[in-house]
């Protein structure tokens, strides 16, 4: 008995199953044609999960910089920190969700 994943939720289990007990999907008499379907299906998710993360680290980082612009934070204080802080983890976030979208959009 040996562990695989499951093509369609990408989930381990046992090589044995002839239904995944996660999705309830086939295995048995699953052809190359689903299989492929499947797989394309599940980097889809994965691209939308992906760009919606960006589109919240793009959030966090207009929120900063908006702070920053409209309220003018004394330098040194709390506020100011808040802000740069969410400048920058928006920023790193929202670069590496982007080269992690176009990594999988080369992955085919």
């Amino acid at each position: 008995m040996a562990i695989a994943q499951c093509p369609s939720c990408n989930k381990s289990i046992s090589s044995k199953h002839t239904v995944c007990p996660h999705c309830d999907v086939e295995l048995g008499n699953i052809s190359e044609d689903e299989l492929r379907r499947l797989s394309v299906r599940n980097r889809i998710k994965k691209q939308q999960s992906i760009t919606n993360y960006s589109f919240l680290a793009l959030i966090l980082f207009l929120g900063g910089f908006l702070y920053m612009y409209w309220q003018h934070p004394v330098e040194g204080s709390i506020e100011m920190y808040a802000a740069k802080s969410a400048i920058g983890i928006g920023m790193v976030w929202y670069l590496i969700n982007r080269v992690i979208l176009v990594i999988l959009k080369k992955k085919k």
